[in-house]
């Protein structure tokens, strides 16, 4: 039988992230699943209140004003209009983020009287040993912090896409039903290594010949985006390659700087900004190497788009990546604040060309097998049906 199925989320299409790209991702599957989907989440200015995708996914936005140091976020102003919504319109609510969107969400699941699951997309603490600042903003990303494992463990049901992510929400907290463990997917039809047009070699006018070294997510300290760019620039000049850089973020102009004329890579690499979803996989098809040095993924939804591309990796052995790539053999493993380290991985995959194939292969299978958004969707839709049956039996 279909569910009605309501996401609360802080961040969605056309916002470009992880949690963004799961929640389209998975809402798009579970349509297609036969599911009723309506998705609570904010609103840009232009954007309407109410729309209805292609894919049947109903979205509700709500007016919301942009983060002042990253106007990529926006934070809603009085969403809680959703809980004036009759019940009988949803079966179940899944809320994805801790922000205003996700809050609303549990009060609505509450008010309805239906269940609420709530995952860990973002570890906050995480961000928090690299957000540098005043203690006034270090204060506020620790109560976040807490607050986003409380609102999860509050719910019917908690889920996180890697074991080392439900650690975290048991780590200090306990609650009625334990977490699960739910992989993060991705669309195999959209990322696959047969997706290779625009030929980006062709548009930035880098010879076929040098390789692509690629880093693809927010620019933020947490992701590591520096940490890769310093890597880079320790690479001996008769290694060929060319460092590619996508994604937008408040260290914007900082990482433009590292390519400006004068610069250690001004010709050895390229700032590209915000590349177009519908882009994205031919970038990854045509690199050698994926990067991802991050200091606080629960797991790595460009990590996974990146193998399902049949692209060698490199990752942290922080949290989730490293969690992924022990998994799958797809990635080389290093501590992402060892710059040499780093760049030594990074180095040898670009001179081992052969070894670079056969993880990448071994990347491509596994995301076949594990990573796929049907099998996260199939397994939501598992959960769901568990926690109405959990609340049914309750019920006197």
């Amino acid at each position: 039988m279909p569910l009605r199925i309501a996401f609360f989320t802080d961040s969605f299409s056309p916002t470009h992230d992880g949690v963004a790209e799961t929640t389209a991702a998975l809402s798009r599957e579970l349509a297609g699943q036969g599911h009723q989907l309506t998705v609570f989440t904010v609103r840009s200015p232009g954007q309407r209140r109410h729309e209805r995708l292609a894919n049947g996914v109903a979205v509700r936005r709500h007016l919301a004003l942009a983060v002042p140091i990253y106007p990529e976020y926006r934070v809603a102003l009085l969403p809680y209009a959703s809980l004036l919504l009759s019940r009988r319109r949803f079966d179940v609510v899944h809320i994805h983020t801790p922000g205003f969107v996700g809050l609303a969400g549990f009060l609505a699941s509450r008010r309805w009287g239906i269940p609420a699951v709530g995952t860990f997309h973002s570890d906050l603490g995480g961000m928090l040993a690299r957000v540098g600042g005043s203690p006034t903003t270090r204060t506020f990303f620790r109560a976040w912090a807490r607050f986003n494992v409380d609102l999860c463990l509050h719910c019917d049901a908690a889920t996180a896409p890697t074991a080392a992510a439900c650690a975290q929400l048991t780590a200090t907290r306990t609650s009625r039903r334990a977490p699960c463990v739910i992989a993060n997917g991705v669309d195999l039809d959209r990322f696959r290594p047969e997706m290779t047009s625009p030929d980006w070699h062709k548009r930035l006018g880098v010879p076929a010949d040098r390789p692509f070294v690629t880093f693809l997510g927010r620019l933020t300290r947490d992701k590591g985006v520096h940490r890769f760019l310093d890597a880079m620039e320790d690479l001996p000049p008769e290694v060929r390659s060319f460092a590619i850089v996508g994604g937008v973020g408040p260290l914007h102009a900082t990482v433009a700087a590292r390519f400006a004329p004068g610069a250690v890579l001004a010709n050895r690499g390229r700032f590209v900004g915000e590349v177009p979803e519908q882009e994205k996989a031919a970038l990854l098809t045509q690199s050698r190497v994926f990067v991802v040095p991050s200091m606080s993924d629960t797991s790595s939804v460009a990590l996974l788009e990146a193998m399902a591309c049949g692209v060698s990796c490199v990752v942290t052995n922080r949290g989730g990546p490293v969690e992924i790539a022990r998994a799958s053999g797809a990635a080389d493993i290093v501590d992402p604040e060892d710059i040499p380290a780093l760049r030594l991985a990074i180095q040898q995959l670009l001179q081992e060309p052969a070894r670079a194939a056969e993880m990448a292969t071994r990347g491509m299978a596994w995301v076949r097998r594990e990573g796929s958004i049907e099998q996260t969707a199939r397994l939501f839709d598992r959960l769901y049906r568990e926690i109405l049956a959990d609340r049914t039996s309750n019920t006197p």
